[in-house]
């Protein structure tokens, strides 16, 4: 008769429940596993989508400099008649000028991705601290700076105001329209006008200094936008 060389029941027991806790941890292993690569995967997406936004930001505001350069160069020609007194441009210039010497920089950032991160949990989902601070700060940048376009709008509309009353009606029409109406322009009645009323150089002076600030902040959001875009391309 053999002995019975099976091990213990409790030991048997024991095995079991190894084998079952290897099992578990494996399961969990795998698991966290997947979701740390759908984590990284949703990570990139939103990082790619900043970049994208970045993109639309950076044309934006290119166009916007390259306004506030036409609105300061506008802004010297007007002050420059009214100093040189034998100076006079036509009626195309002097229309375009006119129109030009004040505009709202509505600059509106491509936010959408930024905005889905944050709906989604927050910046945490972007795992690199300092690629966090950069993105926090970009966004933080653009909206602190929004406030200024309530002064640039009331500034402009002072100034449209101010030429409504001031011009004759023909030629307000004529600088309002100056694509298709400068030639109506009665140059020498502006002219005297311009070189006379001293409320009308104040306005355009105030508005040259508030196109100053704008390219000003125009150029910073343009290195801000520039520095975060070459962080996020290293990343992929």
């Amino acid at each position: 008769m053999g002995s019975d060389r099976r091990p213990p029941i409790a030991i048997r027991w024991l095995a079991d429940l190894v084998v079952i806790a290897l099992g578990v941890l494996i399961a969990l292993w795998v698991n966290n596993l997947n979701a740390e690569r759908l984590e990284h995967r949703q990570e990139q997406a939103y990082l790619r989508g900043v970049l994208q936004d970045l993109g639309s930001d950076s044309a934006q505001l290119a166009y916007r400099s390259e306004l506030a350069d036409r609105g300061l160069h506008a802004a010297d020609r007007l002050l420059e008649l009214r100093r040189n007194l034998s100076s006079t441009p036509t009626a195309d210039s002097l229309a375009v000028w006119l129109s030009h010497a004040a505009f709202v920089d509505n600059f509106t950032p491509q936010d959408h991705t930024y905005r889905e991160i944050l709906g989604a949990g927050g910046l945490t989902l972007i795992r690199d601290a300092e690629l966090r601070r950069s993105i926090s700060g970009y966004y933080r940048s653009i909206e602190s700076a929004a406030f200024f376009t309530d002064w640039y709008k009331n500034e402009e509309e002072a100034y449209w105001d101010l030429l409504a009353v001031r011009l004759d009606p023909n030629d307000f029409e004529a600088v309002t329209r100056s694509e298709v109406a400068a030639g109506n322009l009665n140059v020498e009645r502006v002219l005297a006008q311009l070189r006379t009323d001293n409320e009308i150089v104040n306005a355009i002076l105030m508005n040259r200094h508030w196109t100053q600030l704008r390219l000003e902040i125009t150029a910073r959001r343009i290195a801000a936008n520039q520095s975060l875009a070459d962080t996020l391309r290293v990343t992929f």
